[in-house]
Parts: C-alpha cells; structure tokens; sequence
C-alpha cells in the first residue's frame, strides 16, 4: 500500500476544489458581462427608438414648413392657373430641386391626379401616373409614410399642403425618402441599425432604408413576410441583434414599421476583451494554485504522513500501515475470490544482548541494518514494517507456500550474517513465523496472531522458521536448522 496516496488524494481534493471555484466565477462573471451588455443594448436601443420617433416628429414639422413655403409660392399658383400639366410638372420639378423632395404630387379638389413629379432630374412622366392610393384619401392625412407610386419601391415621408388662391384649387403632397442623410443620425448619434418595412393591401411586406447587413435584412424581411414581424432578439449565425419594432402607420390600407437594432457583437466587443482577459487571470490562478497546493501538501501535509506511516527510526512502515495494508488485502467484494499472501513475523534472538551490553545507539544500529537488510533482500511490491521492538513484519503479494518458504530461505542467509557495531562483530541469529492468508486467516488480526505464534515455535525449535501450520507437527517443519545456542 503506498501511503503517499494520501498526499495525491489531498493535491487532487484541493485542485478540483479551486478549479471548480475559479471557473464558477469565471462563469458567474461571463454570465453578469452578458447581462450588463444585453442591457446596455437594451437602453441604446430604447434611446435609438425614441430618436426615431422625435426625428419623424420633427421632420415632418420641417416638411410640413417647407411645403406651405412652396404652396404659397407664386410661380406655384400661376402654373396651376395655366392647367397646362408640362408647365406644373416643369414647376413643380424645379421647386423640388430645390427642396431636395423625391417625389411631388398635385391634385385638384376631389383628389383627382393633375401632375406628378419623382425626382429633381426628371424631364417628364409617365402618363397614366400609378399613383399610390393611399396618399389620395380624401381628406389627405397631412402627414403619411408611404410608398409615392404603387410601385412600392421608395418609402417617402408624405405632407400634404392645400394650394389656396384665395380658395381651395388643389392639394400639394411632396414625399422625402426615407433613407436620405438625414436618416443617418440613427446610425451615427443613436449608434444603431434601422430598417422600414412597409405593405400596403393586398400586397407583400418590403423593405427600405435598411442599413443593416444585406444577410440580416434578408432574414428579417422573411420573417415581416411569415409573422409580420421580428422577434426582440435576433441571430442567423454571423450575427446577432437585439430588435426594437416601431409602428409608424396603421391603417386599413397601409401598415409601416420601423425596426431599430443594436449589434450584440458591437456591444460584446469590449466585453470580449475583458472576458479573455479574465480566462487568462484564471488560468494563470489555477496553475498557481496547483502548483502551490502541490508545495504545501509536499511540505507540511508530507512529513505528517511519513510520521503517521513510516518507522523514524529505521525508515520502513510502522503497525499502522501494516495493519491497514492487510486489512485492505482481506477486503474482497462478495463472491469474489480471495486474495493470497503472506504474513511474516520475524525477530532478532540476540538482540536483547546487544542492547543491554552496548547500549540502545547500538541497538538502533542494529534495527537500521535489520532494515536496510531486508529491502535489499525483499521485492520493491513487499511491505516491510517495524511491528514493535526488535521485531519486524513483511507482507509478501501474492505468494504461495513454496514462495514464501524461498523468501524465508533468503531472508535467513542475507540477515544472519554477522553485523559490525561500534568496530565490533556480532553474530546474529534470527526466528521467523510466517502465516498464509486465506487457510491460516482471513483477517488482519487473526494473521498477525497466527503468524506471531509460528514465530515464536520457531524460537524454541532448532529450525530458523516455522509456517503456522506446522505447530505442534515438528516432523512438518521444512524450515533450514538454526546455529542458535539453546
């Protein structure tokens, strides 16, 4: 049994327990520089939302300025006077340049098409005008967001101004697209994506102004198709977004959403850093702590060991580990099949002599030689201990009668050989009793017993060792005669 294994089993209870520690707060950490960040995007999110709104807010107050300013213009009103529709479309084009609108809608009273204009570079329009129907409600809403044209391919934020002169002759409805460099500051000061999403009856969700990733919108504009919407947290695998819906109009014929997002992985950037740099501290902690767990075991936890298991004196095992090496050879699991060893209990004759005469340093002279002897004799898998005095005990693994007989053989010819103490030699004589486990015992106890009386048979007989099973039966003695004086 190797007593050590108590030392490993303390570094190894030590080690896991801080990894486990260390990596619980690693984890705790990463999990709380989730939330932190998810939060943060929540609030940039909830922050771009509501700069959206005010934006749309404000700019149609801008919009709704700007179109009284053309509607009051007088070119505007002589043009309109003509009915000749080049001559509107030429004005209204003009004034459109210089507004920067995209698009310029003017009808009479009942909402009937007069001119139409989209764009300040174009020379003339196609005639009939596929003018959306919801911008022709009557009355016009003054401010929309809607396509200009059926076509559906531009999203404009729609005022409509009345053309009086003094009377009502018409309505003026100028459109502003939806992604022009005004729109940017949704990217740049509120740092966030935006996208619009817009059906009117009877036809299909599309998307503009999208400045998020072509990928994202695609899959974002497939869900707008499937459910009419997108969910608050969005991940195709590249990326990964929380989404903020903004309903902009609903109306029976006209439904626009604005959808604002904020990269997680933008947000996670810095966190990412701080989560590395928290790998490496950690691991750096559990090198260290391993390597420190592995010092102070080796340092403090270790020579307690040796002294709760090893004999100071002569360095082999003490009681203790013998008693706790058979004990655990003799636990087997039910139905299985018994171990087989051996128990010898060997001790000096002569010792006593030598200690009264030269005194206890000579004897624990003697004891270490006993010692070093029987490990040069013994295999390194053999337990050798101090059992109390001059005794000493050996488990040999494994053996069988005629083994154990040959160690016993061995054993008597390397440690009877005389021993040199204080520049005197000493002949030596030694008696063994050995105890086979499973006939002569199945117990620690019951063995060392049995083993100490073949011992001492074998002291008062004129053989140097004695199996257990030989008591009483001197004719079955095997062991070699001994040249102990009587």
């Amino acid at each position: 049994m190797n007593y050590r294994l108590y030392e490993w089993k303390i570094i190894y209870v030590f080690i896991v327990v801080f990894a486990l520690i260390q990596v619980g707060a690693y984890m705790v950490l990463t999990v709380s520089n989730e939330n932190i960040a998810r939060e943060n995007a929540s609030h940039d999110l909830q922050v771009a939302s509501d700069v959206m709104r005010n934006l749309v807010l404000l700019r149609s107050r801008q919009l709704a300025l700007t179109g009284q300013v053309i509607a009051a213009d007088a070119t505007v009103r002589e043009a309109i006077a003509t009915g000749n529709r080049l001559a509107i479309e030429a004005t209204l084009q003009n004034n459109g340049f210089r507004i920067q609108a995209a698009a310029m809608l003017l009808t009479d009273v009942n909402r009937n098409v007069i001119a139409y204009v989209s764009g300040p570079a174009s020379t003339g329009q196609p005639d009939p005008v596929s003018v959306n129907p919801a911008i022709l409600q009557s009355p016009p809403p003054p401010q929309l967001i809607a396509p200009m044209d059926t076509s559906g391919e531009v999203l404009h934020q729609i005022v409509t101004i009345p053309i009086n002169a003094p009377q009502l002759v018409g309505w003026l409805s100028i459109g502003f697209p939806m992604g022009d460099p005004l729109w940017q500051v949704l990217g740049g000061d509120a740092n966030a994506n935006y996208a619009f999403f817009a059906r009117t009856a009877g036809t299909s969700w599309k998307m503009h102004a999208s400045t998020f990733p072509t990928e994202v919108g695609e899959d974002m504009l497939a869900q707008f198709t499937a459910e009419g919407g997108v969910a608050p947290s969005f991940e195709n695998g590249q990326h990964n977004y929380l989404l903020n819906m903004l309903p902009l109009v609903r109306s029976e014929g006209l439904e626009v959403i604005g959808v604002m997002g904020k990269s997680l992985d933008e947000v996670m950037g810095p966190f990412d850093q701080l989560q590395t740099s928290l790998m490496r501290w950690m691991l750096a902690s559990v090198a260290l702590s391993i390597l420190a767990v592995f010092l102070l075991t080796r340092l403090m936890v270790g020579p307690l060991n040796t002294l709760a298991h090893l004999d100071t004196l002569t360095g082999v095992a003490n009681r203790r580990l013998l008693d706790m090496s058979i004990a655990r050879l003799c636990m087997q699991p039910v139905g299985a099949p018994l171990n087989h060893f051996a128990v010898l209990l060997l001790d000096m004759d002569d010792f006593k002599q030598i200690n009264d005469t030269r005194g206890h340093d000579a004897g624990d002279q003697v004891l270490r030689i006993i010692g070093r002897r029987l490990k040069a004799a013994l295999r390194k898998s053999d337990l050798i201990a101090r059992y109390g005095g001059d005794e000493f005990a050996v488990l040999l693994h494994g053996a069988t009668r005629e083994s154990t007989r040959q160690v016993m053989e061995a054993l008597i010819q390397a440690l009877q050989k005389p021993m040199q103490v204080d520049g005197r030699e000493f002949p030596v004589h030694f008696s063994i009793g050995a105890a086979l486990a499973p006939q002569d015992g199945t117990e620690a106890a019951v063995l060392l017993k049995n083993a100490d009386q073949a011992m001492y048979a074998a002291k008062k007989s004129p053989h140097a060792f004695v199996f257990f099973d030989e008591i009483g039966a001197p004719e079955k003695i095997t062991g070699r005669l001994t040249t102990r004086s009587a």
